[in-house]
């Protein structure tokens, strides 16, 4: 199979073609002709448009199926094919799930389910049984059958010795460990971010304290230890600054953040719509503006689209009753160059997506060259497109951001010699 991708901008900086103008010859999953006007005679399929883009394939480092347990929020074909559509060429797959992700069969189960998809599927095993934050999960034979890490999902552990135990057999094994910070008592019964917004209109807030309490007691114990720690959904400026210090300290720690956090603001819940409640809450603009800063200056090494999808019965009934969550594979990129444009060169920002979660798994990056198998994600920056529900490829509706023109468009992904296209 040969694909020909047309006067593509290259961005990779591993590249000797990196920023430089080049047809792209791609034959069996691998690039076969990098140069100019070259013949397409022969060629399957012939992929050309106005402001091209190639970079090394994008990769999410944290994406909720509902598979196994709630498939008719999302499968694993439907998911894939919606990373698909959204530009990514791997997608890490949360453990909460129904049975939860917490032994090697659930591990093997999710690779037998994603065997033969241009995307890759990345199982994440969960930390603890059940996510519950009781006992420690078969860590070792998750990761021997494929886990790339570990996260206890959305549900913080509070016994700070089993999480510093956590992490020490996770260090042992080195494998890569998530934090998700929320003190469940500091945000109990919380329905949107602590401030103003939530004062004026009678919801009650989760202070951004219930996130940087657990920051900074997770810093401590990675220092304590000397591990490594991913801390994933870091959404206040408390946690930026924590998170900045420790590396400045010489901490082995990475972040990041979801998408729509670094452009959605706790003001938009002012009309009680359901699809704007997510965990962790949407922030106040000098958290956005926090975090905006965080990723321009590498202390938030990726964004993530914390795509979380909900069918409709339980998503649209009163705000307070409604189940948390967003889709947004398909809208991550175009939602963080929205916030990002101007504030950070757009190789820049490509780097959250592709080097920097990368570097959190310890992925090798693939490099655009001759010779070399192809992993690619196809984009063009300029492209202004409407996000429309019939579109959309995941299984669940729940997004704000329907109806709404968005700048930056994947066009579509090479990976595995298998090509998908954005339809």
């Amino acid at each position: 199979m040969q694909i020909l991708i047309r006067a593509a901008k290259i961005i990779d900086p591993t590249s000797e073609h990196n920023g430089k103008i080049a047809d792209v010859l791609i034959t069996d999953g691998v690039f076969t002709t990098i140069g100019k006007d070259l013949d397409s005679e022969g060629v399957d399929d012939v992929i050309e448009g106005d402001d091209l883009h190639i970079s090394t394939g994008w990769v999410d480092l944290y994406a909720t199926f509902g598979d196994p347990g709630k498939e008719y929020k999302e499968d694993i074909e439907s998911g894939l094919n919606t990373a698909a559509q959204g530009g990514f060429t791997k997608v890490a797959i949360s453990p909460q799930t129904d049975p939860v992700v917490d032994n090697k069969s659930a591990i093997q189960y999710l690779l037998r389910k994603a065997e033969g998809h241009a995307v890759d599927a990345l199982p994440i095993g969960a930390v603890t049984k059940g996510l519950k934050g009781e006992e420690l999960a078969e860590m070792f034979d998750m990761q021997t059958s494929g886990a790339v890490a570990v996260s206890n999902g959305k549900h913080t552990i509070s016994n700070t010795k089993l999480q510093n135990l956590a992490l020490l057999y996770g260090k042992n094994l080195n494998l890569i460990f998530y934090t998700f910070c929320q003190d469940e008592l500091l945000a109990s019964g919380g329905q949107m971010h602590e401030g103003e917004m939530n004062t004026n209109i009678g919801l009650k807030g989760i202070p951004a304290l219930a996130e940087e309490v657990v920051v900074a007691r997770d810093l401590y114990l990675a220092e304590y230890s000397d591990v490594a720690v991913h801390f994933s959904h870091i959404t206040t400026k408390g946690s930026v600054d924590l998170i900045r210090e420790a590396k400045a300290k010489g901490l082995k720690v990475t972040s990041s953040v979801p998408a729509h956090h670094l452009s959605l603001k706790d003001e938009a819940i002012a009309d009680f719509e359901p699809n704007y409640k997510v965990v962790p809450p949407f922030r106040s603009s000098e958290h956005i503006e926090a975090l905006i800063a965080g990723v321009a200056d590498g202390t938030i090494d990726s964004i993530i689209s914390d795509h979380e999808p909900c069918e409709i019965e339980a998503k649209f009934s009163e705000f307070s009753i409604a189940e948390a969550g967003i889709i947004a594979l398909e809208t991550a990129f175009p939602t963080a160059l929205e916030a990002l444009s101007g504030k950070m060169k757009l190789e820049e920002i490509i780097k959250r997506f592709t080097t920097g979660p990368r570097k959190v798994l310890h992925l090798e990056t693939p490099t655009i060259r001759e010779g070399n198998e192809a992993e690619i994600t196809i984009f063009t920056p300029s492209l202004k497109w409407v996000y429309e529900k019939k579109s959309i490829k995941s299984l669940s509706k729940n997004s704000p951001l329907i109806g709404k023109e968005m700048t930056g468009l994947a066009v579509g992904i090479v990976n595995k010699g298998r090509l998908y296209l954005n339809s």
